[in-house]
């Protein structure tokens, strides 16, 4: 089968979150808040601090009315989401506990206009607007996750930003689907601390540790501890996996205007027998076959270690009364290693296909690799006001580099083990393992980015907003070998890019006091590895993102409505040259560059406080792409994506009692050139619908427990098309959660 295609430190007031979205209400956290807007009834607490949300006085849900700005992950300008003009979306510390979202993937599962889905179980897919989201940022920074698939643990994170569209101001490199920006916990100055149990479906076993200690008297000096270990089997054959984040920070007070803080952040992920590939979808017949969800083609032998670590320091300090500096230092080091099967045909250029009396058909085929990553990052930029025109305007300018290290080790081969599996329908999962060894070659490619960017907002007049920005970048990257020996032999996939250019424009406009318009423009460039049939290299893939919409806030501010339309392109995209079958000189084919990958579409959105008790949240996207007859993706997406969610705080003798629910809706999906006994097919998937209830009893102001049911109807669907595994059944968890 195909692989998929690979297409800000900032301190918070705890008003300023609750303020950002109330839409983060009960399910797609996605609508955006606006200033002056009812809160999502969250206040971001360290752990064991008591949140609005948490109902001391059960009677009803309560709502907070606040105004705050705070840094944008676009632009780094300190901007309320009215203000904004961009789709933003984020997911806040309470929304992730209210609804048990350990992952990223379950997060991004409840954000309006992301598609999820699984190539297999380590590999999440996750697209806006038509193309893959690549760019995930930890405080704003890179983070490390493209080498290792590394599925983000949220029990280190205050809360998680969402930029749908180009971000080229900040990432340079990219694509314009959409930017992750999670935003780590903090130390605060006053103690607390939380602990939370959950058991689940598969044996499922995770646990929180979250405490928050002031280090002196008056907490000018103080730390944070968050640990989450997490066992869990699978309804997978032979799939299990051991899972651990930590964070540990210090922070410390200056003097009075700085700030500075230390901390290590670390996630391991140990998964054994994962699929890697794909779950046959046709019998010899050329029927589909309707294989138990629990199959697998791995020995319990098959293992993707994942482990990630990361060093950090940032430094915050106030200038004056308008300006401020902002740095950041990471240091990340990363380790993979993957020792897998794949189930082919006899031979690894025919797909499998299985006997519907004997169950034969399938031959295992491993594969195993390992290596290493480091990447070094260093932010700073300065922020703040300046008077223009009679008129105060702001300003942000700032540098950012990363170099990106990946090692790839080298092992014996294994091409030439196989394994016959007589029946899929009786196999036991038992195969002999085989045997390999590392090299001691090895390849590193080095990855170099450097830009000076700067953002600005105009305010040229009461009602209008004018934001601009400029991002120029330089991007390096090559690769050395080293042979068995550890002897350099030599260098090679040179690629330069120089002063590229991504700009950002935009413009609000407040109708009313509770109602604005706004546009927006932004580019960002991809370089690719390709080379065109004169064994040239191409050049950058180029991305852009418009929109243009409305923010609203409705019945005295409790409900905010967002409405947005949306032109996504991608020029220049490498694709086969099918007219080539020669191999170039370096044993390549070449590739030829295609115009015209497009993405048009809508997004709608409500979420707010219906009653003082009862939160309501709705958002509707469409996304109709439309791409060159030899750009097909695999990429599964859907035109129409509807998330709906709900919580409501009981009252009288059941007022202890919240119960909430989210449904997401998606049209039918296509799977393109499936590997068919007659040749290749396009595969289709009807709409579905996907419905998750919960319900939680607060014991007392610091002791809660909450149901969750995943999957309620136990539908049973594809998680991928083009690599066939399915999606989880119904599951169920239990979490106990104490403050102290």
């Amino acid at each position: 089968m195909h692989a998929p295609r690979r297409h800000l430190v900032c301190a918070l007031h705890p008003l300023a979150v609750a303020a950002f979205l109330a839409a983060n209400l009960a399910g797609t956290a996605s609508a955006q808040t606006t200033a002056g807007s009812p809160a999502d009834t969250t206040e971001t607490s360290p752990a064991g601090a008591t949140r609005t949300d948490q109902i001391v006085e059960p009677k009803a849900l309560d709502s907070i009315t606040v105004s705050g700005a705070r840094e944008s992950a676009s632009t780094r300008l300190q901007l309320t989401p009215r203000e904004t003009p961009q789709s933003v979306s984020t997911v806040t510390r309470a929304q992730i506990e209210r609804q048990s979202l350990t992952s990223i993937d379950s997060v991004l599962r409840n954000v309006n206009g992301i598609a999820v889905s699984f190539y297999d179980t380590q590999r999440p897919l996750y697209y806006a607007r038509g193309f893959q989201i690549t760019d995930f940022q930890t405080d704003g920074l890179p983070s490390y996750s493209s080498s290792t698939n590394q599925e983000f643990d949220t029990a280190l994170y205050e809360r998680i930003d969402i930029v749908r569209g180009a971000n080229g101001i900040q990432t340079g490199v990219g694509v314009p689907s959409a930017t992750i920006n999670m935003i780590r916990k903090r130390p605060q100055r006053e103690f607390a601390a939380s602990v939370a149990l959950t058991a689940g479906s598969w044996n499922l076993y995770r646990g929180e540790l979250d405490i928050n200690a002031p280090l002196n008297s008056d907490g000018s000096v103080r730390s944070r501890l968050v640990v989450a270990p997490q066992k869990k089997e699978s309804f997978r054959d032979r799939y299990s996996e051991d899972k651990t984040a930590l964070l540990a920070a210090v922070e410390a007070d200056i003097g009075p205007s700085t700030v500075v803080s230390v901390g290590y952040q670390r996630q391991s992920n140990d998964p054994k027998a994962p699929i890697w590939g794909t779950i046959p979808r046709f019998a010899t017949t050329g029927v589909p076959i309707d294989l138990p969800i629990s199959t697998s083609f791995s020995p319990s032998w098959t293992r993707w270690e994942r482990t990630s670590g990361t060093l950090y320091a940032t430094l915050d300090h106030q200038l004056n009364d308008d300006w401020s500096l902002k740095a950041a230092l990471n240091h990340t080091k990363g380790d993979t290693f993957r020792l897998s099967t794949y189930g082919y045909g006899a031979t690894t250029s025919q797909a499998p296909f299985i006997n519907p009396v004997t169950g034969a058909g399938t031959t295992l085929y491993a594969s195993v690799s390992g290596g290493s990553e480091t990447q070094d990052t260093v932010d700073a930029y300065l922020s703040g006001k300046f008077e223009l025109g009679g008129r105060k305007h702001d300003l942000v300018v700032g540098m950012s580099s990363t170099r990106t290290a990946t090692r790839t080790d080298g092992y014996t081969s294994v091409a030439g083990w196989s394994y016959v599996i007589p029946n899929i329908y009786t196999w036991d999962g038992n195969a002999p393992a085989p045997t390999y060894s590392k090299t001691g070659a090895w390849r590193t490619q080095i990855t170099q980015q450097t830009g000076l960017f700067a953002s600005a907002r105009w305010r040229l007049a009461d009602p209008l907003s004018v934001l601009t920005g400029l991002r120029l970048t330089d991007w390096h990257r090559h690769s050395d070998t080293y042979g068995t020996t550890g002897v350099y032999a030599g260098r090679s996939a040179i690629q330069d890019e120089n002063r590229k250019v991504t700009p950002f424009i935009g413009a609000v406009y407040d109708i009313t006091p509770t109602l604005s318009a706004y546009a927006s423009y932004a580019r960002i460039f991809n370089p690719q590895n390709y080379k065109d049939r004169n064994n040239n290299p191409l050049s950058p893939v180029i991305g852009s993102n418009a929109e243009a919409g409305l923010k609203a806030e409705l019945f005295e501010r409790r409900i905010q409505a967002h409405f947005a339309v949306f032109q996504t392109k991608q020029d220049n995209f490498g694709v086969r040259d099918s007219a080539i079958t020669t191999p170039l000189p370096d044993g390549t084919l070449p590739y030829v560059a295609v115009n015209g990958t497009k993405s048009t579409g809508f997004e709608l959105e409500f979420a707010g406080m219906a009653t003082r008790q009862w939160r309501v949240s709705a958002g509707l996207t469409r996304a109709k792409v439309t791409r060159a007859p030899t750009d097909l993706i695999y990429a599964n997406m859907p035109d129409y994506l509807l998330q709906l969610g709900t919580d409501y705080q009981l009252s009288g003798a059941l007022a202890p009692l919240s119960v909430g629910g989210n449904l997401t809706w998606q049209s039918a999906i296509e799977g393109f050139n499936i590997p068919h006994p007659s040749g290749t097919v396009t595969v289709k998937q009807s709409p579905k619908a996907i419905l998750n209830l919960r319900a939680s009893w607060q014991f007392n102001p610091k002791v809660s427990a909450t149901l969750a049911v995943n999957n309620v109807t136990n539908q049973k669907y594809c998680a991928n098309l083009d690599c066939g595994n399915y999606a989880a059944p119904r599951n169920v968890s239990v979490t106990l959660r104490a403050k102290f």
